[in-house]
């Protein structure tokens, strides 16, 4: 599968409106030129001072900094369920633009949000939960990555999807299970592929005892009670969850069969050490963190990201 050129056209049938807060980052504004001549969204900028050498764009709109403040009570009220605030610091805060970008998508100007290039993944979160909120029915705020790989790759042709690798350090057996039920559907929705989903640990059904098991247990049984139709399966090693014919000797009778396709990480820790070993060493092309579980669709970038990154997510914002 090409990935991207399957999700652009996606995102080109739905032409969804995304905010970039960050149009002072050089990045960003190399993205811009490059998603609106790919017409795979409508944009939105914020501009913060100097007007933007930026030409005009059916598909591009610049909203001054100066209109955050029309939210201020809206804001005002939202953080007075926490501690009280008053109108002008209410105003001061939303003259920071990713925190007027999440009020933008809260009161419907758009679909979505990505930034991350020049805001910390702390607080990209934190300003889109404090406004923005959890979507319903979840109570975890959680991430993965997708892996595609190039020509060339033994595993070309092959998408995978590993949860979490950014951002809940040790998920107890309820946030585990919310990762692998939302990383689960997010791959169905992005690739079209059912999802095999693999609760990963240093054990194979039993063939190691410790309480850290415990948690992973939990978690598998959780899935299978609230998502009876996902075929996932657990506690596994990776090369039994991967490999067919491991599989065969130590689990031959589960029901991934060696042929998983959306792997669970117990911990933070072992996500995103593997999903770094994958993208350096396996020569994985990856995408994200992609961050799930809240009401409307915040992405958060590495702030090492490139152009081509940002463009990426901005195509995974618009199918979320």
């Amino acid at each position: 599968m090409d990935l991207f050129k399957v999700l652009d056209s996606k995102a080109k049938a739905k032409k969804k409106t995304i905010i970039l807060p960050e149009s002072g980052d050089k990045r960003v504004i190399e993205a811009q030129e490059a998603i609106l001549k790919k017409g795979i969204a409508k944009l939105i900028l914020i501009q913060t001072g100097r007007k933007l050498n930026i030409p005009e764009h059916k598909d591009l709109d610049i909203i001054d900094i100066g209109f955050s403040k029309q939210f201020a009570a809206e804001y005002k009220k939202l953080i007075g369920r926490k501690r009280e605030i008053t109108l002008d610091e209410a105003e001061k805060a939303l003259s920071d633009p990713l925190l007027f970008a999440c009020m933008l998508l809260k009161n419907k100007y758009a679909d979505a949000i990505v930034a991350g290039s020049v805001y910390s993944t702390a607080s990209v979160l934190r300003s889109a939960i404090q406004t923005i909120g959890l979507a319903k029915g979840n109570k975890t705020v959680s991430s993965f990555f997708l892996f595609h790989f190039p020509k060339g790759n033994v595993h070309h042709g092959k998408v995978f999807a590993y949860g979490d690798c950014g951002v809940l350090p040790d998920p107890n057996s309820h946030q585990l299970s919310d990762i692998a039920v939302e990383t689960s559907s997010n791959f169905k929705k992005l690739t079209g592929i059912s999802p095999k989903t693999a609760f990963l640990s240093f054990s194979t059904k039993g063939s190691a005892a410790s309480k850290k098991l415990h948690k992973v247990l939990e978690a598998i049984e959780l899935t299978r009670k609230h998502e009876p139709r996902l075929k996932c399966d657990g506690e596994l090693q990776f090369d039994t969850a991967f490999v067919s014919s491991v599989a065969r000797r130590k689990d031959p009778k589960g029901a991934l069969k060696g042929k998983a396709n959306v792997f669970i990480f117990p911990d933070l820790n072992s996500g995103n050490i593997a999903y770094k070993i994958t993208e350096r060493i396996g020569g994985a092309i990856a995408t994200g963190p992609i961050v799930q579980g809240l009401a409307q669709p915040v992405m958060d970038l590495s702030r090492g990201c490139s152009a081509s990154d940002i463009t990426n997510m901005v195509t995974i914002a618009s199918l979320i």
